[in-house]
Formats: C-alpha cells, structure tokens, sequence
C-alpha cells in the first residue's frame, strides 16, 4: 500500500484529506446507484458501456496532460495480470450488493489493508510486527462479527466482498512489486480496455448461446436502454473516473499514512447510505464489527 511521497514541504495535507473525502463520498453513491439499478442489467453489458464511455476519456487525458507517455505499458504482462484481478475483484463485488446489505458488503470489502499487510509479508518478505498482526486479527474479528448475523444462511453471497477484497489485494501487491513504474494512466487504460474485451466477449457468448444460454447476474441477454439508462452509464463512468484521479490528487499532496485513514470515511458514506436509502438497521455485533475493521485497517496502515 506504499505509494511514493513527495517532499514534506509540498504536503497540503488539508487539500488531501478534502480530496479523499470527497473520492469516498462520490464512490460510496456510484456503489449506492450500482445497487439500485444493477440488479436488472447483466454485469458485462454495464462493464462494456461503462469503459466505452471511460476509455476515450482516458486516451484523451493521457495524450493532453502525458504526450511523451506510451500507450503500451513498459511490462504488458504483468499490467494485465494486475488489470483482471482488480476486474474481478469489481465484478464480484457489484454482484453482491443486490443481495446484501450495503454497510454489510462495504465493511467486509474494507478488509483490503488486511490481505495486502498479509500477502506483502508471505510474499515480498515486508515486516508486519506486532502492531500489524494485532490489527490484522482484530479486522478479522471485525469480519466474523459481520457475518454473525447471517451465519445460519451463510451463503456464497455472504463472503462474496471477502473474495473481492482478496483479489483486489493482490492487485495492490503485484502493483508494486511489478507495475510500480507504470503510469496510472495507462494502468487505467488497459484495465478498461479488458473491460471492453471481457464484457463484449461474455455479450457476444450470450447472443450465439441464444435462450439456452440462461440469465445471469454476470451475464445475460442485453436489457433495452432508453435515454435515462443512457445518462446513467455516463453519470457512473464519470464518478469512476472522478475516483481514480481523487484518490491519485489525495495520495500525492499528502502523506499515505494519514490520507489512507481518511480513506476508511467510505464505511460512514456507506452506513449513512444504508440507513438513508436502504432502510437498512445494524445491530450492535454488527456496529461491533465494523468498528473493528476500521481501527484494524488504520492500525496496519500506520504501523
């Protein structure tokens, strides 16, 4: 989770920390629509749209602000690797905000810190300490707490945010081990262009399979689209873009110890979501818990 710090003289810590807010509050209402809408458009049709509309954005981004940066990144190999691991790990959590309750999947997605604090010491060797171990366990307490509730219907969806915040972690962790010299742009770039390729892919599958094929939350025959639908695929396309260049603004004008605490601001949007739109009502194990995976993520991040 290290990103490369500028010189402390340049930190505009206030600025930052207003940017990671404002990052987590658009990204927490993107999840909140995805939620509401997303149950009656199969996941590749909404991936394939979304990053049509995101990919020229980028190309054109990179070509105004980076015209000397290739489009190619410098290790093709590893910038897919890292690109499908983060798509899955997107898909698998948009697939299960349907079926849950939204503080619920946000908090158990929030183990990311955990599995990267984890995957970097049995992979590249990074000291954890005492400090990481205990937060690692609490978050992990944190989880059971969360599941709790549920535990006599624990099904796949259940533990589906846990299997996102995996795949996402090891994304993090190939990122720095392999992709640390990319430009995020381009890292952006081809993450949306294996969108593109996977959700057309899966869509044209779907057509040649015919009715035979089923429906699926992942895939299906494509739903009609008026113009609200239309303006909707745009509106979530522009806050994922927002996202991206709000969290880059936020990690480069202030430290990453304190920038990735304000990042945990995503579980309060969340919650206040849940409550407000959702009608969606914690009981105390579960307040329990994700109180603990907050303090368990801040704990490793800062350690």
């Amino acid at each position: 989770m290290s990103i490369s710090q500028i010189a402390s003289k340049a930190d505009r810590v206030g600025i930052a920390v207003a940017a990671m807010v404002f990052t987590d509050l658009t990204l927490s209402i993107t999840d909140a629509i995805i939620k509401i809408t997303i149950s009656d458009m199969p996941l590749s049709q909404f991936i394939f749209l979304r990053s049509c509309v995101t990919l020229p954005l980028l190309i054109s981004i990179l070509k105004w602000r980076f015209p000397q940066v290739s489009l190619r990144p410098a290790h093709p190999g590893w910038a897919i690797m890292r690109s499908s691991l983060l798509l899955s790990s997107l898909l698998i959590y948009y697939a299960s905000l349907p079926r849950l309750d939204f503080s619920m999947a946000a908090a158990v997605y929030y183990t990311i810190p955990l599995f990267i604090t984890l995957f970097a010491a049995f992979w590249i060797r990074e000291p954890v300490g005492v400090q990481g171990w205990v937060g690692v366990a609490l978050g992990f307490t944190g989880v059971l707490l969360m599941l709790k509730p549920q535990a006599g219907d624990l099904g796949m969806h259940a533990v589906m945010p846990l299997v996102s915040a995996i795949l996402y972690a090891l994304a993090m962790v190939l990122t720095r081990t392999k992709s640390r010299g990319e430009n995020p742009f381009v890292l952006a770039l081809i993450f949306n262009l294996i969108a593109i390729v996977l959700g057309g892919g899966t869509s044209l599958a779907t057509v040649m399979a015919g009715s035979e094929g089923g429906q699926s939350l992942f895939m299906g025959p494509w739903i009609p689209m008026g113009w609200t639908q239309c303006a909707l695929i745009g509106l979530l396309s522009m806050t994922m873009l927002i996202g991206s260049v709000g969290t880059a603004i936020a990690y480069q004008l202030g430290p990453s110890s304190i920038i990735s605490t304000w990042d945990f601001s995503y579980l309060a949007f969340a919650i206040l979501w849940g409550v407000v739109l959702f009608s969606e009502r914690l009981d105390t194990a579960s307040m329990l818990g994700i109180v603990l995976i907050a303090l368990a993520g801040i704990i490793v991040i800062r350690r």
